[in-house]
Formats: structure tokens, sequence, C-alpha cells
């Protein structure tokens, strides 16, 4: 059995507060222009918090409190898709800036797109379709229709993630078209109505590859921005039924052993995580 847990955020505390009607003078900004990350350079590296709003001479045309790191209010940002960025900084899409971002600036990063999803999800009610307003609580992030009364708070869609293991010591691997040439993940999909975490490992893996398993057991979870799932991550013995791919989605499922790797998920995944224990168990 392996168990992973993603990186703490060290000295990040995730919070809803009232976001003040003037822009802070003491906060520090996370800032996203259209789908990107705005970064600078700070110690050496490149950097996801931005000490001085003024300094870039740009205003977000919206504003959301994400919380506070070390006591620091944390504020979001949202920047025109074509906002100019002054020299020192240039923005890079989520995925490319995890590459390059610690825990603690990826996690307030993801949680700001995250809560961005919402906030342009929800502006609309679904119960009567009027337009909706921020909740009268400063101390919970929702959204409210005055007109049929619903409040509308962020939902999470689970996803589940699963590394199959047989007794040789490999695992199932998968490929999309999509994904960069060589790379391989793992089987994943998101969990249906009425359907266990556990139910859903087993669904997805026979579906996608026509696996059956046993032994599922949870391995740890992460939040993810990609645009605003929680990937819950398991592990399963493999029982029966040659690896392929069964229903469109996928170009290639196969064996691979520890000393035959194809290109693996990032390292800020909770795939990569949980490939790396299994492998150094």
């Amino acid at each position: 059995m392996i168990h992973v847990t993603a990186a703490s955020p060290d000295g990040f505390d995730p919070a809803c507060e009232a976001v003040p009607s003037t822009l802070p003078d003491d906060a520090i900004w996370v800032l996203l222009r259209g789908d990107e990350v705005v970064l600078t350079q700070h110690d050496g590296g490149p950097c996801a918090l931005v000490d001085d709003l003024g300094a870039l001479g740009v205003v977000p045309a919206r504003v959301h409190a994400l919380g506070a790191l070390h006591g620091r209010r944390v504020c979001l940002g949202e920047l025109a898709p074509d906002a100019a960025l002054p020299e020192g900084y240039r923005a890079e899409g989520l995925r490319g800036a995890f590459m390059l971002l610690r825990a603690a600036e990826q996690a307030m990063a993801a949680y700001g797109a995250q809560v961005r999803h919402w906030d342009r999800t929800t502006r609309f009610c679904g119960e009567c379709g009027g337009a909706t307003v921020a909740s009268v609580d400063p101390a919970r992030r929702a959204k409210r229709c005055p007109g049929c009364g619903h409040e509308w708070f962020p939902r999470v869609p689970p996803c589940v993630i699963t590394l199959v293991y047989d007794g040789a010591g490999r695992v199932l691997l998968t490929r999309q078209a999509s994904w960069p040439a060589g790379r391989y993940g793992l089987v994943a999909g998101f969990v249906e109505p009425g359907e266990t975490l556990e139910d859903c490992v087993r669904r997805e893996a026979y579906e996608e590859t026509g696996v059956t398993l046993a032994d599922v057991a949870y391995a740890g979870s992460q939040p993810w921005p990609f645009p605003h799932q929680l990937m819950v991550g398991f592990t399963a013995r493999h029982v029966s039924g040659d690896p392929a791919p069964r229903d469109g989605e996928l170009e290639d499922a196969r064996w691979f052993a520890p000393d035959a790797l194809p290109v693996l998920p990032p390292r800020f995944s909770i795939a990569r995580r949980m490939l790396d224990a299994f492998f150094a168990r």
C-alpha cells in the first residue's frame, strides 16, 4: 500500500473574507492575465507573488480575497487578457507556471484559478436564471440570487486517478493523443452520480482499458485547477483482462516495467507522486 500527500503550502492560510472596496496597499497579489499567471523573479527564481501592484501600472478588473500568507492578506486580481506587463514580468499558462513555482505559490495560484472559475460560472442563477450577487455574509464564499433566494457555493467535482499494478511489479499506463509526445499517465475519470469512489475506480479501469481490479486502496488527493476538480488517488491490483483502449478516449494502454518507463506526468501532479512512491517501495 502507498500513500501520498501534497506538498504543504508553507504559511498560506486559505480563507474567505470580505473584499475591500478599495485596493489594499499592503496586500500580496496573485494575478491572472486571462488564463495565464503573472510571474516575476525573486530570490533567483520565478515568483507568482506581487508585492507592489502599483509598479505594474495595471488595475485588476475583478478582485477576490484568497486568505493570508504569514499574516498578510492575499488577493487575486484578474487582469485583461491583453494587459501589457512592464519589464521584469511575464505571463505563463497555469500548467507551465506549476512547473516553475514553489509549493506555496502553486497552492495560491491553483486556489485563485478555482475561485475565478467559480465566480465566472455562477454569475447567473441555475434555478431561475437571474443575476447573482455576493453573499451578505463575508465569511462565506457564496453567491445568492435576489430573485429566488438560492445560494451557490463552490462545487468541486471529484475525479479518481488510479495506479494499477500487477504481480510482476509493472504499472498500467495510458496515453491520450492530445498529450505531449511520449507522455503516459494513469487511468482517471469523473465520479458518476450515485457512485462510490471505489466503484468509479473499477468502472473507469474497465471502460477505458478492459481490465478488472481488486484491492482498491486510497492513496491521497490533490486539488486540480484544470479547471476545478479534486483528484482522489487510489492503487488497485490487476485481476484479469489484457489492457487496450476501449472507449475512444485513449490512444494507448499497456504495462510498463520500472526499468522501461515512458515520459511520466509532471512532478507537481498526484499521478507522478503516486508513481514515484510505488517504485520507491
